[in-house]
């Protein structure tokens, strides 16, 4: 990325070192894998040598106990799970998977050969809950489990023998000029790249659905990976947009966004965004410390939507707040209209599809100083601000 996003050097150190698979012979380390895992293994550690040299690494023991705890649950899953490859090989691998943090602000994590796995503490700042953070390193999991790096690896090879020398041949033998050669060896080039970066996007849609193979069999909840790459469509709105064209190595994050979606919908898994994200849920927040338990208001980053008071039968404003916000979650994961959030006959309640969501009593508007019906229209116009709000994110 930038997530799932893998740097450039890792390519160019794979390519480098794709001499050493088949010059050197396998040293058996682990017994269960084969000759083949095991010059895979060794592959991958001379690119992790490569990579240690250029990155400083986050050694805090709870970061690391996190991002270990959670990779290793979906390693076990992955090794025990039959997976038909869309690109690459089809799993389970047997590979040992370690997980390691780079300190590194970007939101990016990467697989190299045999099982290894690195992410950016940008990545663990940008996720937000474990279920996102699973679908990332199921994501990465499935890479090195489909071997993607390898296979892409051969396909750049297929690719320059298919284009590379006969194009370098047409123009050394056919005595082209100068100028009409260079032009045909860019072309040829571009097709390369062209060719390679297609390859690279069919590894990308392939770890995407394994790993919700991976997270259906796990404790983590599948739709984690729809709502990270939802969210970061969101970030990369914010950004410039620029069309790489045949340089692009990933497909455009909202291409990826609509697979998953009907992936989740095909499993027949519900998609409930704030279960898995409490950065999109709506939250009883402590508004008053003087008053007694509290005084609670429901809100949305800065859409605040009411302050109920402590009532004898209805419960403390906690009670009541927290009471708003789940029903406003559950609410807003099954899908709301902004023509669905209107007012009650009596004006002093918001309903929501019919259900009442709000109810303005006579010690709320006490509290806050005002008429009950302006205490439930203002409700209502932050119900409606939250729901173009949501809509605008998921307008990717």
């Amino acid at each position: 990325m930038r997530v799932l996003q893998k740097p450039m050097s890792l390519l160019i150190a794979s390519v480098a070192l794709v001499g050493f698979l088949v010059a050197q012979e396998p040293a058996p380390e682990q017994p269960t894998l084969s000759p083949r895992d095991q010059q895979e293994v060794e592959f991958g550690k001379k690119v992790v040598a490569e990579i240690e040299k250029h990155y400083k690494f986050i050694t805090d023991a709870e970061l690391v106990e996190r991002v270990d705890r959670i990779g290793q649950t979906l390693a076990e899953i992955s090794r025990q799970t039959p997976t038909v490859a869309r690109y690459g090989e089809s799993g389970p691998a047997p590979f040992q998977y370690t997980f390691r943090i780079i300190d590194e602000k970007d939101v990016n994590a990467f697989s190299v050969p045999g099982g290894f796995i690195f992410v950016n503490k940008g990545l663990l700042e940008f996720v937000s809950s474990d279920d996102e953070l699973a679908a990332v390193l199921a994501h990465e999991i499935a890479h090195a489990a489909h071997r993607h790096v390898m296979k892409l690896i051969r396909d750049d090879a297929r690719v320059q023998q298919s284009v590379l020398l006969p194009a370098l041949l047409v123009g050394v033998f056919g005595r082209l000029p100068s100028q009409d050669f260079a032009g045909l060896m860019t072309g040829a080039q571009l097709y390369r790249i062209a060719r390679v970066s297609s390859f690279s996007q069919e590894a990308e849609i392939d770890a995407d659905l394994t790993a919700l193979e991976y997270m259906r069999r796990s404790p983590y909840n599948p739709a984690g990976l729809l709502v990270f790459m939802e969210r970061l469509a969101a970030e990369e709105r914010k950004r410039p947009q620029i069309d790489w064209g045949i340089f692009r190595t990933h497909p455009i994050t909202r291409d990826r966004v609509e697979t998953l979606r009907r992936a989740l919908q095909e499993y027949g898994i519900p998609i409930r965004r704030r279960e898995v994200s409490p950065a999109l849920a709506v939250h009883a927040l402590m508004e008053d410390k003087e008053q007694p338990d509290g005084l609670y208001t429901v809100q949305f980053e800065k859409i605040r939507v009411f302050t109920p008071a402590p009532h004898a039968e209805l419960g403390s404003s906690r009670a009541r707040a927290e009471r708003i916000a789940g029903l406003l979650n559950t609410l807003l994961d099954d899908g709301v209209q902004l023509f669905e959030v209107q007012l009650s006959g009596d004006r002093r309640a918001v309903l929501v599809k019919g259900q009442e969501v709000v109810r303005v009593l006579d010690e709320d508007a006490q509290l806050a100083g005002k008429p009950a019906e302006a205490l439930a229209e203002a409700a209502r116009e932050a119900i409606r601000r939250l729901l173009w709000s949501d809509a605008v994110r998921l307008s990717i």
